[in-house]
C-alpha cells in the first residue's frame, strides 16, 4: 500500500466522456486511457479511490443551466469502462450511515445532483473516516467546473491536492488555467500520469 495517497476521480461518466454523450466534453475520450491506468494502478497497490458521479433526476435545478445529462439509471450515467472496481461502495445523495469498516471497499463512489461534490451530506463523515493526512491525486472532468470545486473544497479542508494534467479536460481554457493556478497556490503540483505512477512506485520501493 502507498501511504497516505488517495486518488479522486471526478465525473468520468459516459455522458461527459463519450462523443455521443448528452453533455460531451470535447476531447474527453483522449484522457480515458490515462484514467484507466490510474484506476488499475490504485487497485494493484491498494490506494483508495473516491469517485464522484452525477446521478441526476429530471427535476434537478442544474438543468436550468445545463442540458439534461447523467440521469440516474441511464447508460449515460454509467462510468466509462475501466474506471469502476468490483469492490466498491456507492454513497447516495442523502444522509446514510456509512459502513463501520470502509476497509473492504477500494472505491467509494459519491453520488451528487449538483456540480459540487460537497453537496452530498455524507462527505464530511467520509473524509473523517479516510483521515486528514492524505495527499489527493485529482483527475476527471470538467477542469474548471466540477474538478475545480472538488479541488477548492479539499484544499479548504486542509488537504494537499495534486492535479493530473493529462487526465483532466476543460471546456474554457482560461478558466481551466485559473483552476491550475489555484491548485498550485495551495501547494499542489501539476503532474502527468507517468509522474504520479513513478512517484507512487518510488514510495513502494
Amino acid at each position: 500500500m502507498v501511504p497516505n495517497l488517495l486518488f479522486w476521480d471526478v465525473d468520468t461518466q459516459v455522458d461527459f466522456m463519450d462523443p455521443e454523450g448528452k453533455l460531451y466534453v470535447p476531447g474527453a475520450e483522449k484522457i480515458i486511457a490515462n484514467i484507466q491506468r490510474l484506476t488499475s494502478f490504485a487497485a494493484e497497490h491498494d490506494i483508495p479511490i473516491v469517485a464522484s458521479v452525477d446521478a441526476h433526476l429530471e427535476t434537478d435545478p442544474e438543468f436550468r443551466e445545463y442540458p439534461p445529462h447523467c440521469l440516474a439509471g441511464t447508460p449515460g450515467q454509467h462510468k466509462v469502462a475501466g474506471t469502476m472496481l468490483s469492490d466498491r461502495y456507492v454513497i447516495p445523495n442523502r444522509r446514510v450511515d456509512l459502513p463501520a469498516d470502509l476497509g473492504p471497499y477500494r472505491q467509494l463512489i459519491i453520488e451528487k445532483q449538483a456540480t459540487d461534490v460537497f453537496t452530498n451530506p455524507n462527505i464530511k463523515d467520509l473524509l473523517r473516516r479516510l483521515g486528514r493526512d492524505r495527499e489527493i491525486i485529482l483527475y476527471g472532468v470538467v477542469t474548471e467546473i466540477c474538478v475545480d470545486q472538488a479541488a477548492c473544497g479539499l484544499s479548504q479542508r486542509g488537504y494537499r491536492v495534486d492535479l493530473v494534467r493529462d487526465a483532466v479536460r476543460h471546456i474554457d481554457a482560461a478558466k481551466s488555467s485559473a483552476t491550475i493556478a489555484e491548485v498550485e497556490h495551495h501547494g499542489g503540483c501539476l503532474l502527468t500520469t507517468e509522474e504520479v505512477l513513478a512517484g507512487a512506485l518510488a514510495i513502494v520501493a
